[in-house]
């Protein structure tokens, strides 16, 4: 009798603190609704940058004679071309890279496979949101013999940067850097700088944005036997260069995205296949604890976060699942998101809105939006 007893009261109390069909119970925050911004017929969104009050959205149109296209949307949400003008035949079949802007200056790489060994053939763009055209260089320039990789495009007081990788006088490939003098891009030597590779630590960067007069590139690095991620800094353009592994780096990692706003950045990569997600401040990186065990390979794709008030804010999708997780003092809250679906491969905020580009793939990746104030 006394055990039917018990199993009644433990059957009242399991009832008790589950939430009925539609009531609130102990469920957790409500998603953060999105909405899916209609593109131009036949745009598929591949990259994103604020220009203002405005946002440039770098598209695909496939089928046409020149695949990369530039479109603006106004505060009116209307949207616009950019005038794009290609100059050589990869330019015109082009997948968005990387898209910078300074002001009303735009600064883009795209990258289309092509040639006897299906290496990317790079080709770099400058403009102004008025008009964008390639810039003609030499096969030498991003190709040929000791060619690597260009990561991203960035802005910074001293002038306009690419990011990437380059063939080293030591080891592996160096990061490398082309700066622009005129319309031509200039490789500069990594030699004797932190960009170098030796046979004790070998870098490989994988994304790079502006802090203040410098540059911050986030990768990882082969040191010791162990990847680690690892960002390398410079103080102005492509002077005074330092490394440094990021911390709380388990036993493999990377740090694969990267943004800066307001003296800090934050940096989102893997480590030990789950999520992880750094704040860099006054040049020390701090790891942000407690994110979100969401399963990140060493092939996965990741928005670099944003900030919303103060607080770091990573979009990621768990599974195809997309969430957003974000960081304060107290730690990380996260909320599912409804509208967008696949991997989450673009974030930026534009004024109070938050835009993001999701898809289960290349060819099905749509445009989405919230308003800042949903994320507060």
């Amino acid at each position: 009798m006394r055990g039917r007893v018990l199993a009644v009261v433990v059957a009242v109390l399991v009832a008790g603190c589950t939430a009925a069909p539609g009531g609130t119970g102990s469920a957790g925050p409500a998603p953060v609704v999105l909405t899916k911004v209609e593109l131009p017929a036949g745009s598929v969104p591949v990259v994103l940058a604020a220009a203002g009050d405005a946002l440039l959205v770098g598209v695909r149109r496939d089928g046409q004679s020149v695949v990369p296209a530039l479109l603006r949307r106004g505060a009116d949400g209307a949207f616009t071309d950019v005038p794009l003008t290609a100059a050589t035949p990869y330019g015109m079949l082009a997948t968005w890279y990387s898209l910078a802007v300074d002001g009303d200056r735009v600064l883009a790489i795209g990258g289309e496979r092509g040639g006897a060994h299906g290496n990317v053939r790079w080709s770099a763009w400058t403009g102004t949101t008025a008009g964008v055209s390639e810039k003609l260089q030499g096969f030498s320039v991003f190709g040929g013999w000791g060619a690597g990789e260009l990561n991203d495009a960035v802005w910074t007081p001293a002038g306009p940067l690419l990011v990437g990788t380059w063939q080293s006088l030591k080891v592996g490939s160096d990061v490398a850097v082309w700066t622009a003098d005129g319309d031509t891009w200039v490789r500069q030597s990594s030699a004797g700088t932190a960009l170098e590779n030796t046979p004790e630590s070998l870098g490989f960067p994988l994304a790079a944005t502006t802090t203040g007069p410098g540059v911050l590139v986030a990768g990882w690095r082969l040191a010791g036997g162990k990847q680690e991620p690892a960002v390398w800094r410079s103080t102005s353009g492509n002077t005074g260069w330092t490394a440094a592994a990021l911390p709380d780096a388990g036993t493999t990692g990377a740090a694969v995205a990267v943004r800066c706003w307001d003296g800090a950045c934050g940096a989102s990569g893997w480590v030990d296949g789950k999520l992880a997600v750094w704040k860099v401040t006054d040049g020390a990186a701090t790891r942000l604890s407690g994110a979100p065990p969401i399963a990140v390979g060493d092939r996965d794709r990741l928005a670099a976060p944003v900030d919303v008030d103060g607080r770091l804010t990573q979009f990621v999708a768990d599974g195809g699942r997309v969430q957003v997780a974000q960081a304060d003092g107290a730690g990380w809250t996260v909320r599912d998101v409804s509208g967008p679906s696949g991997a989450v491969t673009a974030v930026v905020r534009v004024g109070d809105v938050v835009y993001l580009v999701a898809g289960a793939d290349d060819s099905s990746r749509t445009l989405w939006r919230v308003d800042a104030a949903a994320l507060r």
